[in-house]
């Protein structure tokens, strides 16, 4: 299946992290090649990619959106382009439409539904366009390359359906594919880092043959992928997994490398191989964790729903991060890591997700007392997102957990009074859901309580119990402006009851909560 290329550009890392979050860009058939902050770094981008569809913002740094645009369409002038921007000035919307953008969409109203349609909508229609630009250059293809057209619009979903009053000669010719009580779509992925004898176009049709020869009629073709080293069949019926197995393992001893095979759940409409291939590529994505030789034909083993037990490791990591509680966040990741290993797997972006959240949460929890090493680094986010396997995306925050810890440590170091206390304060409005004693306080930091104590009041202009009920209360006035009940914040706020939480928010801010709230 042909798989449109995608570039992203826009000068806002959160838009850009957002665009490449939201949409479920392999679900449309889709890969995000490339992505770009100015105008300068998108054209150098785009003439290196020659992407198939742009997303481009137009107020940038370098060279405006609108410019970019002009100066890419003179490399591919078929590329589409999508405008998102703040901008509603006609003539910003004027220039576009003599560009011919495919769509101008303001980023304040960007509703991702609408945005996935659109671009599901410019892929089909390329996709067209280039099967009649193929087929009319060809007009005496034998009857293997006229299969392998139909076999391809087939796969792209953009096969003609039966019309009385029009007919079709690639719908009557192989209309008997189309004839089966039922299907089932294949994706076989090649591992790429096998060392084989045998390249990828000889694997191909070894594999095209060995098919053949053990499915029969069954098979009813096959639709190569040589950029992605895959390989996408479709077969009358289904095969048992005992049969995929035996045949899987027979061909990966004939090639000398590792397959994997994904199969979707049986379909009746043939004009559904699309969709169904799409979800048997996406059970690809369990070679997250498990990497290569694998049969996956469960459609349920991958889900995109934290289970609460992940959900419980995830507030209990955060809680960890935000006291800067390095060993304990490392022990909870290694925790983390064999939760996610467990049936039905969360789907990879989740994690990515998820990872990628923790990595923001321990930069801010050390950008007032670290060093710039510790600073966000967008470099490393693109890391995460590009890899492979559980396993790496561990290591890397592992990494910058070590990384934070060192930053950390280099304060400790230093003996510098502020920032100690700025660690310190940290801890206690992580644990404003709970009673902080001074003395837990020091024990968590090697202190002598008497001598933190001193430093606090010296440092803070109030004592330590001052600041942690000020915070307390600061916390329950924001949880009150958000309509919250006083019973629930109480509780939120480690009180045993309504009536302790009333007399320590009167005693610090000289009135009752309740007649705050009014």
């Amino acid at each position: 299946m042909k798989v449109m290329k995608v570039m992203i550009v826009e000068d806002e890392v959160l838009v850009r992290l957002g665009l490449k979050k939201a949409v479920p860009w392999s679900t449309l058939g889709m890969e995000l090649v490339c992505e770009a902050s100015d105008g300068a770094e998108a054209y150098e981008m785009f003439v290196r990619h020659l992407p198939d569809i742009v997303l481009v913002d137009i107020e940038l740094p370098k060279m405006d959106g609108l410019r970019f645009i002009q100066f890419a369409k003179k490399h591919r002038e078929d590329a589409k382009f999508i405008i998102l921007t703040c901008q509603q000035d006609i003539k910003y919307a004027r220039s576009a439409i003599q560009l011919q953008v495919s769509d101008f969409l303001l980023k304040s109203t960007l509703d991702i539904k609408e945005l996935c349609d659109i671009l599901q909508n410019i892929s089909v229609e390329m996709l067209l366009k280039r099967h009649r630009e193929d087929d009319s250059g060809s007009p005496e293809l034998d009857r293997v390359q006229r299969k392998k057209r139909f076999l391809q619009s087939w796969l792209d979903g953009i096969l003609p359906k039966p019309d009385a009053e029009r007919s079709d000669a690639q719908l009557q010719e192989f209309a008997s594919l189309l004839q089966a009580a039922s299907y089932q779509a294949w994706v076989i992925q090649l591992n790429q880092e096998d060392e084989s004898k045998m390249d990828e176009s000889h694997a191909f049709k070894e594999i095209e043959q060995q098919a053949t020869q053990r499915f029969g009629s069954r098979c009813l073709g096959i639709v190569p992928d040589t950029e992605k080293i895959r390989l996408h069949l479709v077969f009358a019926g289904a095969s048992s997994t005992a049969e995929i197995l035996s045949w899987q393992e027979s061909m990966q001893m004939k090639l000398g490398r590792q397959m994997t095979i994904a199969a979707s759940s049986i379909f009746v409409n043939p004009y559904e191989w699309r969709s169904n291939d799409l979800q048997a590529a996406e059970l690809l994505q369990l070679q997250f964790y498990k990497p290569n030789g694998n049969l996956f034909n469960d459609s349920s083993l991958i889900r995109d729903t934290l289970t609460e037990p992940v959900q419980r490791i995830k507030k209990d990591l955060y809680d960890r991060i935000g006291a800067l509680q390095f060993a304990e966040i490392s022990e909870l990741v290694g925790v983390l890591c064999e939760t996610l290993l467990q049936p039905p797997f969360l789907h990879p972006h989740m994690i990515k997700n998820m990872f990628t959240e923790m990595l923001f949460r321990i930069w801010s929890a050390c950008e007032e007392i670290a060093d710039a090493s510790i600073l966000t680094n967008h470099q490393f986010v693109d890391r995460i997102y590009a890899a492979v396997q559980l396993e790496d995306i561990v290591e890397l925050l592992l990494d910058e957990v070590r990384n934070a810890e060192k930053a950390v440590a280099a304060c400790y170091a230093q003996d510098d009074k502020s920032k100690l206390i700025l660690l310190i304060k940290q801890y206690i409005k992580s644990n404003l859901h709970r009673e902080v004693s001074l003395q837990e306080i020091a024990d968590t930091f090697h202190m002598n309580n008497s001598y933190l104590s001193r430093m606090f009041k010296e440092v803070t202009d109030s004592s330590f119990t001052e600041y942690v009920l000020y915070e307390k209360t600061e916390a329950a006035m924001a949880l009150m402006k958000s309509g919250m009940p006083l019973t629930e914040i109480s509780d939120k706020l480690g009180y045993q009851n309504l009536s302790s939480f009333t007399r320590m928010f009167k005693k610090v801010r000289g009135i009752s909560p309740s007649r705050y709230q009014d």
